[in-house]
């Protein structure tokens, strides 16, 4: 293992990474090692930026741009990670803004939008209608698979608020400087 870290800007690879290989490659001579120092290392962005750089607040410009934030399923009850996200908008010089309910799915959640997509849209409309009653401008998510969700939603009701992965919004913010 001469790496670090396996940085994930996907909440679900990062939890498939971590939980599902041991269970996958169970019984595989030599390989129990390996599969658990390499689920040790996975580590997600905001965590990353937030507890191994230690990014302060004079790395970014500080817009103050109101942004609400959907967590994950898989980031905050398969990794874990909750403090974290918020923390870097915070520090990011963001003004993030608490939306009702913001650790409720989606309703993407891989194929369960397309098995189940009545439920999946009464998910994604309930979430929606959260993240425009907190008056933010961007909604923030660490999950690739939720930004297609959130971003798809707010387009197709015509909604103000743009949907974005935090990275994008860190990375705005740091250009700003």
């Amino acid at each position: 293992a001469r790496y670090d870290y396996i940085l994930t800007l996907c909440a679900s690879c990062g939890s498939h990474l971590r939980e599902n290989y041991p269970k996958l490659l169970d019984g595989e001579p030599g390989l129990a090692a390996m599969v658990q120092q390499l689920g040790d290392k996975v580590i997600d962005f905001s965590s990353f930026m937030t507890n191994v750089l230690g990014l302060k607040p004079e790395s970014f410009g500080g817009s103050g741009r109101k942004v609400a934030y959907h967590a994950p399923c898989h980031l905050c009850r398969g990794l874990k990670v909750t403090r974290e996200p918020r923390e870097l908008l915070k520090t990011a010089g963001l003004d993030y803004v608490e939306a009702r309910d913001e650790d409720v799915c989606c309703g993407f959640g891989g194929s369960f939008s397309i098995e189940f997509p009545m439920l999946s849209g009464e998910l994604l409309k309930h979430k929606l209608d959260n993240v425009e009653a907190t008056g933010a401008e961007i909604l923030v998510t660490d999950c690739p698979g939720c930004v297609l969700q959130l971003r798809g939603g707010m387009d197709r009701r015509g909604g103000k608020v743009r949907v974005k992965h935090i990275a994008e919004v860190v990375a705005e913010e740091q250009q700003k400087k």
